[in-house]
């Protein structure tokens, strides 16, 4: 984890994944059934040790084969990152005609991106066609490679309205939303097609009226298709290989056909990606050839990019072999210091196997980067026994581990981690302290509906004042924007 805090960085990742997410669920209500295709494209955790990944989209649908580019906007454009003079990041790089960009927008909710009830969809063959219309702006950071934002012209409606009239280069609106009786508005097309017709409402800041590319996705047609990505395996294309080894993990019908082609593709594939991800999806299904790989990349030193990939993919595996090989990682010297043991018990929590006694020796690492790893990988849904351990813990008052075993709980924050804490509230006398600490900093409303009418909540009564989110001054917004002024003391 050598990032250090950066809550711009965060907000745009957060975006992007939500936006991924919403996109997802909006498909999936289509009837298409998308999976990640560029790993963690739906997730805002930053890692630093990341593989240099084929230039993929981020969705796959493993029923009809479409791929689908998701772009998140805080203001929805027709806006993609471009570098014209490097090849490997021009803004269609790694796209076929067929597949779908999908520009969602996002609005601003207490600092957290809110994504729109949909997308606007455009097929990548619409957009080459109309690259002509479309401008650069100014270079970026020299850290994001020079890249630049191409834009294509549209017309995205700054409040709800009606559409009145499509007609001779005009668009014609009944403009809503401001308090006063609605008014016409009258938008000259100069080149774009109308994405709209008479009588069709449209939504502020999320829906599109107009644009230079010829029309917008037809999202009903690819439904028709049938995607088999065995022959994939075969492909010339990495991408295609890639996106083949991945889908089977995802179509059953076809794990006993796949089996021997993944294995088969281990032996002379020369990408190690494409051949980490067959072996990923090989061990899924049993194979001990495909285990073998896995587990020889996972510790090689020569590529820790690849090892990280390789971490990444057991979190998604899971299974018995996956569980042994994360806690090896995670307990061993071998990765002492580094950033995959973090990415080992990371993934031995919510966000993979949610085997939760696992993280409980980690919680008071001596690495603290390990310890934050361990502490935040608990669930809402972590069992009693887990809870339990925890609390004792917590009970031994150690300096190190009862305020990591403290801050878990509260990480778990469920009901049932309360009542518990309770039950240990009554029942233990050494150790009692941080037993009420731990309440008193358990959301407010829960403590003081479980505890109604107990002398316990007396007692408590000014530390729910100050819990988190109990006043403005105490949310989690608000601590760090003040300890962040309070640094600039010089």
């Amino acid at each position: 984890m050598g990032f250090k805090v950066d809550t711009s960085f965060l907000k745009f990742l957060t975006m992007g994944a939500l936006g991924a997410r919403k996109v997802i669920g909006e498909l999936s209500g289509m009837g298409y059934a998308p999976i990640e295709l560029e790993r963690y494209c739906t997730s805002n955790k930053i890692w630093a040790t990341k593989v240099k990944r084929l230039r993929l989209p981020d969705l796959l649908c493993v029923r009809t084969g479409t791929r689908f580019e998701v772009r998140a906007k805080s203001d929805l454009k027709i806006r993609m990152s471009d570098a014209p003079n490097n090849p490997d990041r021009t803004w269609d790089a790694g796209l076929r005609d067929h597949d779908i960009i999908a520009l969602i927008a996002c609005t601003d909710n207490n600092g957290m991106p809110v994504p729109a009830d949909g997308a606007v969809y455009f097929t990548v063959d619409t957009l080459r066609a109309s690259v002509g219309t479309s401008k650069l702006g100014p270079a970026k950071s020299a850290s994001e490679g020079a890249e630049r934002d191409r834009t294509w012209p549209a017309i995205v409606p700054s409040r709800p309205g009606e559409v009145l009239l499509v007609n001779g280069g005009k668009l014609v609106v009944s403009m809503e939303g401001d308090g006063n009786p609605p008014r016409r508005q009258t938008y000259t097309l100069s080149g774009k097609v109308p994405y709209v017709t008479p009588g069709e409402r449209f939504e502020a800041g999320s829906d599109m009226l107009a644009g230079t590319p010829a029309q917008l996705a037809d999202l009903q047609g690819p439904l028709a298709n049938a995607y088999n990505p065995l022959p994939g395996l075969a492909s010339a294309n990495d991408v295609d290989r890639f996106s083949a080894a991945k889908a089977i993990l995802h179509r059953p019908d076809l794990h006993a056909a796949a089996l021997p082609a993944l294995e088969d593709l281990l032996d002379h594939e020369g990408e190690l990606r494409v051949a980490l991800e067959a072996a990923g999806t090989a061990t899924a299904l049993g194979s001990a050839k495909g285990q073998d790989f896995v587990a020889a990349t996972l510790h090689s030193d020569d590529n820790k990019q690849l090892s990280m990939e390789a971490i990444f993919i057991l979190t998604e595996v899971k299974g018995q072999f996956a569980r042994d090989r994360l806690n090896a990682v995670a307990g061993s010297a071998e990765f002492q210091g580094d950033e995959r043991r973090q990415a080992a018990i990371w993934g031995l929590g919510k966000a993979g196997l949610k085997a939760y006694a696992d993280l409980v020796p980690f919680v008071a690492d001596p690495e603290e980067n390990m310890a934050y790893h361990a502490i935040s990988g608990f669930g809402g849904d972590t069992p009693d026994v887990v809870i339990d351990a925890l609390i004792t813990m917590l009970v031994g008052g150690h300096e190190v581990a009862a305020p990591a075993a403290s801050e878990a709980l509260l990480v778990i924050g469920s009901e049932n981690a309360l009542a518990r804490l309770l039950v240990a509230a009554k029942t233990v006398n050494d150790g009692r302290d941080w037993i009420l600490a731990t309440i008193g900093r358990f959301p407010p409303q829960m403590v003081r509906a479980m505890l109604a009418g107990l002398p316990l909540l007396d007692q408590l009564a000014p530390m729910l004042l100050v819990a988190e989110g109990a006043n403005w001054m105490s949310r989690g917004e608000a601590q760090n924007d003040l300890r962040f002024l309070l640094k600039q003391s010089l």
